[in-house]
């Protein structure tokens, strides 16, 4: 402390001491808010999965336990061994999730390999959702970066604190789980920790926002601006099956993922043809795990390499030869293939449950043969078939979402309370939704749970609504099933050929019974889709539409109704057999292929089954996403603070005043505007005005340089330039100067710039 003249304490050096411990207190609470952000950026996609798979109260309590022990540990061990209790952490998680869920966390050993190996396939573009142990992978990765995220913050080293948080924001991005609110938020806040530590530890203030503005633009834009991962695909893309808002349209369009639309129109366009000794509903896609708005498929695809698979108890076999009527995204086949023969399956990958498809699409023409081993147990041997499920289809297909209800619950037991095994349940469940629900292409997708939302809510719905439903409903039993894509058999034009159409895509139910197999249950009412599907085919023939008919179905008329049973309760008329497909099954389902590409969009996050996110539009062509509006206006934020930093406005403004005076007002204004002008335009040839020479010493000057640059050049100073001068200094020094003066000036300054030529050593 010091005293000034009058004996009074100072006081200024310890208020400034206490501004910098205050501003150095506030980055870095700043600091550390920005690096729980981050956090919160990754954790909730993970939390998103979860409420898919289970374990999200697991994985909340692990996120918590480990921000409290690295708050505890910031001071008490050093950053290596943070390291390497941040990479036990990983393993800790692994075995807490096994352990709450009554298992062994031995088992993480065994599964081992399918761990490592479908990580590798993350990096390349496979969403956490289609892994077979998204549970168990998402529980085990959480630990690590949260603790030594955390732990490094709390150490004030903020910018090593965003590197294992940035690195799991990033891998997210990679498998395409993180969408761009999240990877925006995720990054600002990164920038912000890294901004908010240079402010602590030098002294930085708010003159460097504009600075720290544009840093963050350019990380975010950099951050979202790569669309390309490198590797090999996860697997084959193609474009949509049928015609734009069609419900086909939305069948198998993308690999791994079929999602749920509104409403959606009937094709009656031709798409293959089948020969076959055997009626059978010819199958596209098959799906495990239900994110709550969509189907997504687990696992990844091999190359075809025969044979596939067989049911546990052979069964009879049909062969079925497929030919193409139109480019064919897909392979459709008799369930359950066994073999398949022709030149695409050189190009053909399969499912881990057992369906091909094609890495490029088929073209007209193109034709494979299949052969299928067909399930075809009666109904005795399906009430007596037991629970003895393996733990592969029991993994698979049980799956719930976390946030089903309880009333979902209570009436599916409420319908299926007179049950006694497994097949009666889904008899129980299948005729309910057939005879409680009316059949319509003209729904509203509802928010939430669609299959919560169609048992309890909806009056109405199509294949996908009723397979959709039932599916869940027998998880929520105990009783393995799962979601299945494709068509129904057609139109049969002689004894063994059948003309499958758009308007034929179907969604359907499979259920597991031991020893047995995948048995088909169609829940969608037979007699309403039959009608809806006479009548769209009778419209687009009388209408004369294209690629209606082959050939030979030309002449062929459409089936008046269909004639087998749907079924009977338990214990009254035997049941008709669940494999056996009649002409009521009506081909104007289509299985949902993702909604997101019936609006271009993939989902980018499956853990909620989004599109995208909500739009910004004019109701005609141009639709704006939300996220890049978000984008947009980070990236003008960017530009504007950039500008501001480098002083790009005034610069502008400077440049284009050479070349345009702008507003007259006052003569003499304009006449001293008009030198400044020439001054620029002078600065800019040859050098700027010294502080110290006076506007006319300035023009001999450079006439001077010019002069002694070339000795044979004697010519004075342009004339033009003298008389700006003149007006100049009667405008500022003397008496002013009239209109018609100042005009002259602006005139003359406009002509230099505009000819671009020397103003100094010109001939007159």
């Amino acid at each position: 402390m010091s005293t000034d003249a009058s004996g009074r304490a100072d006081e200024r050096p310890i208020s400034l001491e206490t501004n910098q411990v205050g501003g150095a207190g506030t980055a870095r609470s700043v600091a550390l808010f920005c690096v729980l952000v981050l956090t919160v950026s990754y954790v909730s996609v993970l939390y998103g999965i979860t409420q898919v798979v289970g374990g999200s109260l697991s994985l909340l309590a692990l996120v918590a336990a480990m921000l409290v022990g690295a708050t505890v540990l910031a001071r008490l061990i050093r950053p290596w061994t943070a390291a390497a209790l941040a990479l036990a952490a990983a393993g800790i998680g692994f075995g807490y999730y096994l352990t709450s869920a009554g298992g062994d966390p031995s088992v993480v050993i065994t599964a081992a390999d399918t761990i490592v190996s479908d990580t590798v396939a993350l990096a390349t573009g496979l969403p956490i959702l289609q892994m077979v142990q998204a549970g168990i992978w998402t529980l085990g990765f959480a630990p690590g970066p949260v603790f030594l995220s955390w732990y490094l913050a709390m150490r004030g080293q903020y910018g090593l604190s965003v590197v294992p948080g940035g690195a799991a924001l990033g891998f997210l991005v990679l498998t395409g789980d993180a969408g761009m609110l999240v990877t925006v938020t995720g990054t600002l806040a990164a920038m912000g920790a890294i901004a908010a530590g240079e402010l602590e530890r030098h002294g930085g203030s708010i003159q460097q926002a504009d600075l720290l503005a544009a840093l963050f633009a350019l990380a975010i834009v950099l951050s979202l601006s790569v669309t390309v991962v490198p590797g090999q695909p996860t697997a084959p893309t193609h474009l949509a099956q049928g015609e734009p808002g069609s419900l086909e349209a939305t069948l198998d369009t993308a690999p791994r993922q079929s999602g749920i639309a509104g409403p959606v129109n009937l094709s009656p366009a031709v798409r293959f043809t089948v020969e076959s000794d055997q009626r059978s509903y010819w199958r596209t896609g098959v799906y495990d795990r239900f994110t709550g708005d969509g189907w997504v498929r687990t696992g990844r695809s091999s190359q075809y390499d025969e044979p596939l698979t067989s049911p546990p108890n052979g069964g009879e076999t049909v062969e079925q030869t497929i030919t193409a009527e139109t480019k064919l995204g897909v392979m459709p086949v008799a369930p359950q293939p066994i073999t398949l023969d022709g030149d695409v399956t050189r190009r053909t990958t399969v499912s881990r449950h057992g369906q091909p498809r094609p890495e490029t699409p088929l073209s007209a023409g193109e034709r494979y043969t299949v052969v299928s081993s067909v399930v075809d147990p009666d109904p005795a041997a399906l009430r007596t078939a037991g629970t003895d499920y393996p733990d592969s289809v029991t993994g698979r297909n049980l799956q719930l979402p976390e946030s089903t209800s309880s009333e979902f619950r209570a009436q599916t037991a409420e319908i299926t309370a007179d049950a006694e095994n497994p097949y009666e349940t889904a008899v129980a469940i299948e005729r309910h939704l057939e005879s409680s629900k009316d059949y319509s292409l003209s729904v509203t997708k509802p928010d939430g749970n669609v299959a919560e939302a169609f048992t309890t809510e909806m009056e109405a719905g199509y294949c996908v609504y009723f397979a959709t439903a039932m599916t869940q409903m027998l998880r929520a039993e105990g009783v393995p099933a799962r979601y299945v894509t494709g068509y129904t058999s057609g139109q049969q034009i002689d004894d063994e050929t059948y003309v499958v159409r758009g308007l034929d895509a179907h969604a359907w139910v499979e259920v597991y019974f031991p020893e047995h197999g995948w048995v088909r249950f169609d829940p969608t009412p037979g007699d309403s889709r039959e009608d809806v599907h006479t009548d769209r085919l009778e419209q687009a023939r009388d209408a004369g539409s294209e690629n209606v008919d082959t050939e030979e179905s030309d002449d062929v008329p459409v089936p008046d109704e269909s004639s087998a049973p749907t079924g009977t309760e338990p214990g009254e008329q035997p049941e008709p057999d669940p494999n056996e497909t009649t002409e009521t099954d009506d081909p104007n389902e289509s299985t949902p292929a993702t909604q997101g590409n019936e609006t271009n969009e993939t989902p980018s996050n499956p853990a909620t089954g989004t599109s995208g996110g909500d739009s910004i539009t004019d109701g005609s062509l141009v639709t704006i996403t939300r996220e890049t509006a978000a984008l947009g206006l980070v990236a003008l934020v960017g530009l504007a603070a950039g500008a501001r930093r480098t002083d790009a406005a005034t610069r502008l403004r400077r440049k284009l005043g050479i070349y345009w005076h702008g507003r007259r007002h006052d003569p003499d204004r304009d006449a001293e505007r008009a030198f400044a002008r020439l001054e620029r335009l002078l600065a800019r040839q040859y050098r700027p005005r010294r502080r110290s020479e006076s506007a006319r010493a300035y023009l001999h000057a450079l006439s001077t340089a010019a002069n002694a640059a070339d000795a044979a050049d004697t010519t004075p100073i342009d004339a033009r330039a003298e008389r700006v001068v003149d007006y100049y200094e009667r405008a500022t020094y003397g008496t002013g100067v009239s209109r018609t003066e100042a005009d002259e000036a602006i005139a003359i300054v406009d002509e230099l710039a505009r000819d671009r030529l020397p103003v100094v050593g010109r001939l007159h």
